[in-house]
């Protein structure tokens, strides 16, 4: 959670009293220019008349982040890949001196740790970037390392640009996916029907859809076209493409039909298995509002697991 002079926040540290505890120290640190941890113990009585009943324990790190050269451009670069689609690490390492948090280093490269961290800690820092998409923390002695995975929200590439096309695409952008509308229908992509979109392409024909596109690691694709026949040659292409989540609209039959004739194409048993067909969790949803529901739930359960 970023907090400014003013009390303003972006983003959050779970909410609560915890949080609002959390918000106020953070805002003295503009005056002060100093670091510190702050530690909760959310178990015993005081705190659940505090209406903190979580129980556990909770520390957060309260960081002063001062302008200066090394932290603009550490920054500007963990946005720029964030931007670029692509995950990074963050690795702080601080040592607490009394009340005071004093950082030792931080970087985007969990391998170049400067060597006033521990050994210990250096190499736990490459091991965690090679096995771990979660955060953690380490310690040796008086030294702390904060390892923080930035997992971008995704991208999504939306095949159609009718009812349920544009309320996916409303409700994702909400939830943080950079979206791209892709139809054939050039009067269907005008950006006012898709205000919060990223992109909006439009194709000649949905068989050359993917042609010009340079999908990231991170790519999602959900086919909602106005009919079987585009969905299936746009599935056809969402096959030879690495992304991440391929879901189509349709029901088990409209399925069944579909991967039929794309396996009398040489298409793969196992590379049908990699789609989300129907698409979307199942939840009773009728309305095109509540198919975006599913749909974007399911691509939040997708985007949230680890690999």
């Amino acid at each position: 959670m970023a907090v400014s002079v003013d009390g303003r926040c972006q983003g959050t540290v779970g909410g609560g009293p915890a949080e609002g505890m959390a918000q106020r120290k953070a805002q003295t640190l503009h005056q002060s220019q100093d670091s510190s941890l702050f530690s909760l113990d959310l178990t015993g009585k005081e705190a659940a008349d505090a209406g903190m009943i979580c129980g556990g324990k909770q520390e957060i790190l309260l960081e002063y982040i001062p302008a200066d050269l090394k932290n603009m451009e550490i920054f500007s670069r963990l946005l720029a890949t964030w931007d670029q689609g692509q995950g990074s690490f963050l690795c702080t390492v601080f040592v607490q001196e009394s009340e005071r948090v004093c950082i030792v280093d931080r970087t985007l490269d969990p391998g170049s740790l400067s060597e006033s961290v521990p050994l210990s800690l250096r190499e736990q820092a490459r091991k965690m970037a090679q096995k771990s998409s979660l955060p953690a923390v380490a310690r040796e002695d008086a030294y702390t390392l904060l390892f923080e995975p930035i997992r971008p929200p995704g991208t999504l590439y939306i095949n159609g640009a009718g009812h349920v096309g544009k309320t996916t695409a409303d409700l994702a952008a909400y939830v943080g996916f950079r979206t791209f509308i892709i139809d054939d229908r050039a009067d269907f992509l005008i950006p006012e029907r898709f205000p919060q979109s990223s992109s909006l392409l439009h194709t000649p024909e949905f068989e050359t859809c993917f042609e010009h596109l340079d999908m990231p690691a991170d790519s999602f694709i959900v086919i909602v076209t106005r009919g079987h026949v585009h969905d299936k040659n746009v599935l056809a292409q969402a096959l030879q493409t690495k992304a991440k989540y391929i879901g189509m609209i349709g029901s088990t039959k409209k399925r069944d039909a579909i991967y039929d004739a794309l396996r009398q194409q040489g298409v793969d048993q196992s590379q049908l298995d990699r789609v989300h067909c129907p698409i979307g969790l199942s939840i009773g949803a009728d309305t095109p509002e509540e198919i975006a529901v599913s749909i974007v739930a399911e691509l939040i359960q997708e985007r949230t697991k680890v690999e």
